[in-house]
């Protein structure tokens, strides 16, 4: 499996927006999807995003979703930085 860890140092205004659902719903529509999480330091205030799918090509094609989403269902926020990781289930 492979997990794309994503980490914020800002976040949308709401959480619960629409286009941050229908981000998630993009990311849960892909073959391959396995779960997601978003994530907050509340302390800090800084966000993660983490996917976890079946492989690379699962990976692409998250990546290819989230670039074909309209701009105006965008949510706005770039992540500051993004890892891709082998992730194994325990």
């Amino acid at each position: 499996m492979l997990a794309r860890l994503a980490t914020f140092n800002s976040q949308p205004a709401d959480p619960e927006d629409a286009n941050v659902q229908y981000l998630r719903d993009t990311i849960k529509s892909v073959p391959g999807f396995v779960a997601g999480f978003h994530m907050l330091d509340e302390q800090s205030g800084k966000a993660y995003s983490l996917v976890v799918v079946e492989d690379q090509a699962s990976g692409a094609r998250v990546q290819a979703a989230l670039a074909q989403r309209p701009t105006e269902r965008r949510v706005g926020v770039d992540p500051d930085h993004v890892q891709f990781l082998t992730a194994r289930a325990f």
